[in-house]
Formats: structure tokens, C-alpha cells, sequence
């Protein structure tokens, strides 16, 4: 009964390992973009920029990225090689055409741009952040972790950075260093709901259920407008199987 539960409750806690890491890529694209084109984009706009000054690896590259804004992928990319093909070094297209290939599913180019962006300006925190997050989703697990530290270093408080770190060390079930992972991104932020999702997802594996409900229930308490549902029913899963444990428990005297 209790392997049954164990088995169902952590297939139903896998949906969440991929919500914190697929919100966060685009969160760090949009800070780049911020620190490098800080006015309103018009698609429009620059592509007249691009007919008037064919030659500078910048229209090319702002025009990239107001078609990544938009969703277009392949014409964003055909931009970013633009502006490579007038500037073998700009950086931010290097790291920005790892972004256009993460989006398109081509992991391994994704992870070679964010490796050439590191080569070329190893001062670029963003670019070990993708780069982990590419690792992880490829299942290399150890090179994620190492991506992920190096990106704690410049930004030990980014949010939810540790628990990026937490879901690598998971996937080399690694429970102490993803529990530490996931305590530290809590010492930041005490009400994040995934810091305490993915706690109750490694004590569940390890089969400490009451641990498990107490994170799962701190969690529904910061939850916000997400979709708990699944939690609830991982809780009262949990907590089903326990009344049953204890029912079994129960020794009959007889009176008298």
C-alpha cells in the first residue's frame, strides 16, 4: 500500500520540476534585455533601422530580439546571425541566439552559444544560468550543478536560483545537498511556494511522509493563484494512508 502511494505521488509531484525552470529563462532574458535596450521595441522601427544601417551588428541585434519578444523564433535567429556575421564577438547575440534555440527545442546548440557567450565574457552571469538550465533539461545533471554554482557565486540571492540548484542535485539523487538547496533558497524568500514544493517532493521520495505534509501544507499556504491541485491530492493521499497505518496499529483487548 504504502510503495503504491509512494510510487503515485511521485508521479504526480514530476509536473512541478519543470514550472520554476521554464518561467525563469525568459525572466533572465528580459533582464538582459532591459540592461542593453531600456526603450519601448517596435519591430517596425527597427527594421527600418536595418535597411538604413545594414552594416551594424546592433540594429540587427535589437531587431533579433523584438521579434524574440513577439515569438518569432526564426526570424529572431536569422537577426542574431546577422549581427554575429558583422561582429563574430558580440556577446549578447551569442547569448541571445542560445535563447532563440532553447525556445525552438535544440538543446545542444543552446548549450554551445551559452558556452561561447561564457568564453567570450565569462563576467555574464546570465549566460551560466542558461547554460544550466539547457544541462538540466538534457538530464546532464552533474554539468547543471556546476552551471548553477557558478551563477550562485555573482548571485547568491537571485530567486530561485537555489532551487535550480536543488532540482540538479534531485536528479543525482543527491537528497542532503537538494534539501540544503531548497533551505537556502527559503532563507531568501520564506514563503516560496517551490522551495517547499520541491521539499515535500525529496522527503516524499524518501518515504519521510510527515516531513512531506509539512511542506506540501506550507506550500498551499503560498500558493497565490497557482494550480495546487495536484499537491492537494498528493496531501490527502498522504494523509489517507496514514489513518489507514494507524487503523492497523490498533490493537483489540478484550474488556473485562
Amino acid at each position: 500500500m504504502v510503495e503504491c502511494l509512494n510510487y503515485r505521488l511521485k508521479m504526480k509531484a514530476k509536473w512541478l520540476d519543470w514550472l520554476v525552470l521554464s518561467g525563469i529563462i525568459l525572466v533572465l532574458s528580459i533582464g538582459t534585455y532591459e540592461r542593453n535596450f531600456s526603450w519601448k521595441t517596435n519591430t517596425e522601427l527597427w527594421r527600418d533601422c536595418v535597411k538604413k544601417a545594414p552594416r551594424k551588428e546592433r540594429t540587427h541585434h535589437n531587431l533579433g530580439f523584438a521579434y524574440y519578444e513577439r515569438g518569432q523564433w526564426d526570424e529572431a535567429q536569422k537577426e542574431f546571425e546577422a549581427a554575429l556575421r558583422l561582429d563574430p564577438r558580440y556577446t549578447l547575440s551569442v547569448y541571445n541566439l542560445g535563447l532563440v534555440f532553447y525556445r525552438k527545442g535544440r538543446m545542444d546548440k543552446a548549450i554551445r552559444c551559452y558556452q561561447e557567450a561564457i568564453a567570450l565574457d565569462p563576467t555574464f552571469p546570465e549566460s551560466f544560468y542558461n547554460l544550466g538550465i539547457a544541462y538540466y533539461q538534457r538530464g546532464h545533471y552533474r554539468a547543471a550543478v556546476e552551471a548553477f554554482e557558478k551563477f550562485l557565486e555573482a548571485k547568491p540571492d537571485y530567486e530561485n536560483a537555489h532551487n535550480s540548484l536543488g532540482l540538479a542535485y534531485k536528479g543525482l539523487r543527491k537528497w542532503d545537498r537538494a534539501i540544503a538547496s531548497f533551505q537556502e533558497e527559503l532563507k531568501y524568500r520564506p514563503e516560496n511556494f517551490y522551495a517547499q514544493t520541491y521539499l515535500g517532493d525529496v522527503h516524499l521520495e524518501l518515504k519521510d511522509y510527515p516531513k512531506a505534509l509539512v511542506h506540501y501544507r506550507h506550500a498551499l499556504n503560498h500558493a497565490g493563484q497557482l494550480d495546487v491541485r495536484k499537491i492537494r491530492e498528493a496531501v490527502s493521499s498522504i494523509e489517507a494512508a496514514q489513518k489507514q497505518k494507524d487503523k492497523k496499529r490498533k490493537v483489540w483487548r478484550p474488556q473485562g
